[in-house]
């Protein structure tokens, strides 16, 4: 059973990728600026990540100095 569902998955794995294949092949430039939109969509969402872990740290670290007394 096990073996049935690993080879089903792959299956439909290759069929993606066979597709995506196509698809990009015909149609270079919407595939490109497609994979620009998701990177920067990506940058933007790590960036913002960032930031707000870095405002948390700074937050805590200032709760606990005012708890520790300093």
């Amino acid at each position: 059973m096990n073996s049935n569902v690993v080879s089903l998955f792959a299956d439909q794995v290759t069929g993606a990728a066979k597709s995506t294949e196509r698809y990009v092949r015909s149609n270079p430039w919407q595939a490109a600026g497609a994979l620009v939109v998701v990177g920067l969509a990506a940058g933007l969402a790590l960036t913002r990540s960032a930031r707000w872990l870095r405002r948390r740290r700074a937050d805590l670290a200032g709760a606990a100095s005012e708890v520790s007394g300093g």
